[in-house]
């Protein structure tokens, strides 16, 4: 049985983006009528089957097929911002035995979780037809019982953000008390949990923090000084909003372990009963035997199942997972609890208890800023602007601020829970009580749901959520020329600040100056030291939360200040005085040592780009380094009737559309040209291009192939045509484009085949 089986047919019509994806996935599964079927609202699936390679003798437990059913998801309106998903089509796929599936019902399709980063940023990075091959990998490694390899260790429950909020709790705390049995009244495994809940919203998604367990001989004194102690916990005041709670942890005491993914959660408080009896945990016993002691329970009752598993959990020290239901009581009370009573459930986040130092600025700024991504770097150079009085600051950012963030963020525990950019829009209105704050703003939202109109109250943009997605974003996004565009970022795990600033009327763009700091690599020590090391590093992993874990650059606070410190100042000074019309590539360097760290800065002014569009109706776009197109000509006017040429040296940014060409190689050795053809020589440039592969750390290298037609022939010729035919099978293995420039004694001409 399929679930396929219950879809029907979509008949609606669909946009560009979504129509090349649905090509992009017949093509890769060599599949030309490839059913599209209608799913959720906003969604479409395409029906498809990945073809397993297994051993022998079948997969491992038999749980993976040699043909596997799947469905492509596809967002309608949000592709290709939003990433596909690779779903299961069988209904009997046995979700509950394997790991690196997202927590769905029974009665759902099982979701495959192809990465630990965030599914958009990394999809923004690859192709169709990489992302599906992931999926396919996915498959055999199922098959061949490698899916984990985490030294072995038992992959947690994978629970997505828009669950029912998030409980903050330090998993070695649960463990010891379950490990050690340190049970409220000895009847029951059970104990009982301090605990607060950081916000209550209409959403009903909440966010808990447990702080200990409590013993029964110290109960009555921490119900009679519960409030007194939250407020020195939390350094709360009359404000706060922090509510104390009473939580349950409970847990099987047979010692049973489950090895089988739970992918059915309860919802309600019959469901709730009926799955913890069957573990042998008496759920409404235990509550009745804490009301005996005089408990008082909120209407909020957060209940936390510890589940012993067969290994140890990846990134943690036990062998327990914990769930956390949210039992939300009706308006009686205890007394008026049903079965029907509704359950949710919150996913893990760890607690962190360091606190941010304030930074302060002396600088008086006029113009309006607008902050895209108010995360550790963002929210300090925020508040650079914002403490010397600056009212007129809008910041975007559509994620929450959670207990790690307290490591590197200028936001403090009092905003956990809240969104970033409501939050520092919030302390920021709170430095200036008496004044005007209207052009204080905060959107809680992603970037591509921020219309023009509101782009136009400001004068400049500050990106630093150092995303590819939202650099591409902005590429191809029509925005005022007027509106100057920066962005911020920290490579060579922060040993480097970059910031770019594009140029007059967004040329150089962004997307311009990003690979040109890359390109310059083969010159600047300092670019080529941090292209190297991105190339051969492989990420951290943090353990934030429990189940999929967050990668991100580790680094001190101080040094994220430090780089914070220097581009605010940059953004703040005279662009005239730096660079001009042109655009700004803005080293900030902080080497360590074993003594004192070497410190320098220094900056590139990028002239405009030459902007070429190609031939044959490809949609794609050469964009030029400066002085290239010179070039070009020169190279036809020096060499006369005779034709010459050689490559282009540069990237292509599928996703944009866009070639970027920094350098073109002239006449290799043993190339010879007459009047009607040219003939490329090789000697040499395989060593050039992966010497200049090497010093980018991968990223630019051949893109392509230029000849002058010095007859003037503005159009590829019969054997140009029979050459890029050649070309296109070998540039398909890399993958690339097959791009070609014709130069004429007064044009520059591109074609581009895919």
């Amino acid at each position: 049985m399929l679930h396929s089986d219950d879809l029907s047919a979509y008949e609606g019509s669909l946009s560009s983006e979504v129509n090349d994806a649905i090509l992009e996935i017949k093509r890769y599964f060599r599949c030309d009528n490839l059913k599209v079927f209608s799913w959720r609202p906003g969604y479409i699936v395409v029906k498809a089957s990945y073809s397993v390679s297994l051993p022998s003798r079948g997969s491992k437990d038999n749980l993976i097929q040699q043909e596997e059913p799947v469905l492509i998801r596809i967002s309608l309106s949000r592709y290709p911002e939003e990433s596909p998903a690779v779903l299961s089509d069988r209904k009997d796929f046995p979700k509950r035995r394997l790991p690196h599936l997202y927590y769905t019902p029974d009665t759902e399709p099982a979701v495959l979780c192809l990465v630990r980063d965030s599914l958009n940023q990394w999809f923004a990075t690859i192709t169709i037809a990489d992302f599906l091959l992931v999926g396919s990998q996915w498959f055999f490694k199922a098959g061949t019982g490698t899916l984990l390899e985490d030294n072995n260790e038992f992959d947690p429950v994978r629970l997505e953000k828009k669950s029912g909020g998030k409980h903050i709790y330090k998993y070695d705390m649960f463990e010891q008390i379950v490990k050690n049995d340190e049970r409220l009244v000895p009847k029951f495994p059970m104990a009982l949990i301090l605990s607060c809940l950081y916000k209550l919203n209409e959403k009903r998604s909440y966010t808990y923090k447990s702080i200990a367990g409590i013993p029964l001989l110290g109960l009555n004194d921490i119900k009679k000084t519960v409030q007194k102690a939250l407020r020195f916990i939390f350094s709360a005041n009359d404000s706060a909003k922090v509510m104390s709670l009473f939580s349950l942890l409970v847990w099987n005491s047979d010692g049973s372990v489950e090895s089988e993914y739970n992918t059915n959660l309860p919802t309600n408080f019959g469901e709730l009963k009926f799955f913890l009896n069957l573990r042998n945990i008496d759920i409404v016993s235990m509550i009745a035997s804490v009301q005996q002691a005089d408990v008082i329970f909120s209407r909020i009752i957060p209940i936390i199942h510890a589940v012993l598993r067969p290994k140890k959990l990846i990134g943690y020290t036990g062998n327990y997972e914990f769930f956390t239901y949210t039992l939300m009581l009706p308006e009686g009370g205890l007394t008026a609890l049903s079965d029907e009573t509704e359950v949710y459930i919150t996913s893990h986040t760890e607690p962190h208890t360091s606190a941010l130092a304030n930074i302060l600025s002396n600088e008086e700024r006029q113009q309006k800023s607008l902050f895209v991504g108010v995360g550790s770097l963002g929210s300090k150079i925020l508040m650079h602007d914002a403490r010397i009085g600056k009212t007129n600051i809008g910041a975007i950012d559509d994620d929450n601020f959670e207990q790690h963030n307290l490591a590197r963020h200028i936001l403090f525990s009092n905003s956990i829970g809240q969104n970033k950019a409501t939050a520092i829009i919030e302390e920021v209105k709170e430095f200036y009580e008496l004044d005007i704050t209207s052009g204080l703003i905060a959107y809680e939202q992603n970037i591509s749901d921020i219309q023009d109109d509101e782009l136009k109250k400001y004068d400049t943009i500050v990106d630093t959520t150092a995303s590819q997605q939202v650099m591409q974003h902005f590429a191809l996004r029509n925005i005022s020329p007027d509106l100057e565009y920066n962005r911020c970022e920290l490579v060579d795990d922060g040993q480097i600040g970059l910031l770019y600033k594009e140029g007059k009327q967004r040329n150089p763009r962004i997307d311009d100056l990003v690979y040109t700091a890359c390109y310059l690599a083969n010159t600047d020590s300092d670019l080529h030291i941090w292209r190297r090391n991105d190339a051969e590093k492989e990420p951290t992993v943090l353990n934030i939360g429990l189940g999929c874990n967050s990668i991100t650059t580790v680094m001190p606070d101080d040094l994220i200040s430090f780089h914070a410190a220097a581009f605010s100042q940059i953004l703040s000074a005279d662009k005239e005085k730096l660079a001009g019309d042109s655009g700004l590539l803005y080293l900030n360097i902080f080497r360590r040592s074993a003594g004192i760290p070497q410190i320098s800065n220094r900056y590139y002014a990028i002239d405009a780009f030459e902007i070429l569009t190609c031939q044959a109706g490809s949609k794609w776009t050469l964009r030029l380094f400066p002085g290239i197109t010179e070039q070009l000509l020169n190279q036809c006017k020096k060499f006369g009737k005779r034709e010459t040429g050689g490559i282009l040296i540069g990237v292509a940014n599928y996703k944009t559309k866009v070639i970027y060409v920094f350098e073109i190689v002239t006449e290799p050795k043993g190339s010879s040209g007459t009047p009607v053809a040219f003939t490329r020589g090789i000697t040499g440039l395989p060593e050039y291009v992966n010497d200049v592969k090497y010093n980018t750390g991968e990223i630019i290298g051949y893109i392509g192939e230029w000849h002058t037609h010095p007859m003037n022939l503005e159009s590829l010729s019969g054997q140009d045509m029979k050459t890029i035919a050649q070309l296109q099978v070998i540039n398909k293995k890399t993958p690339i484009p097959t791009c070609a420039v014709i130069v004429t004694p007064d044009k520059v001409i591109p074609f581009v085949h895919e």
